[in-house]
């Protein structure tokens, strides 16, 4: 039995091959940009100790540099521990998380924050209906002042 594929069946799995390659390549594209936001936030964060107003124009500054749409979150949900400092106008959320360490002698209070930001697909349709939360820490810092949650 020689049956031979045709050319029109070759040609339709070539293309579909190379729709699934490319939308990969831009998955994993949007996913590396919303990813170095992210990172690009938390060390100005950890530059400052803190979300300040040094920290807001420096984040504002490199975000403008690296060409990060602006456009506002649809939400920034409560997260459980944490509290919402800075809501979404510029696409992001900024929340401060509390976390205590106790051990015998001591009792230690430290806080981090925690940052959304989210993929952006550049497609009418799908940037609207399509919201892929990233989320990052920073790392713990110690809180000198607040020591009432030790009790």
């Amino acid at each position: 039995m020689k049956e031979s594929i045709g050319y029109s069946v070759t040609l339709n799995i070539v293309i579909i091959f190379i729709l699934i390659t490319f939308t990969f390549l831009s998955g994993v594209i949007i996913y590396f940009k919303s990813n170095k936001v992210s990172n690009i936030i938390t060390e100005t964060i950890e530059k400052y100790e803190g979300y300040n107003t040094f920290a807001q124009s420096e984040i504002s500054q490199k975000l403008g540099s690296i060409g990060y749409m602006k456009k506002p979150l649809k939400s920034c949900p409560t997260i459980s521990g944490c509290e919402k400092q800075y809501s979404g106008s510029d696409g992001y959320c900024v929340y401060v998380c509390t976390e205590v360490e106790k051990t015998a002698d001591t009792c230690d209070v430290y806080y981090y924050y925690r940052i959304k930001t989210r993929m952006m697909i550049n497609i009418p349709i799908i940037n609207d209906l399509l919201e892929i939360p990233i989320y990052s820490n920073t790392n713990r810092m110690y809180n000198f002042e607040d020591q009432s949650l030790c009790g």
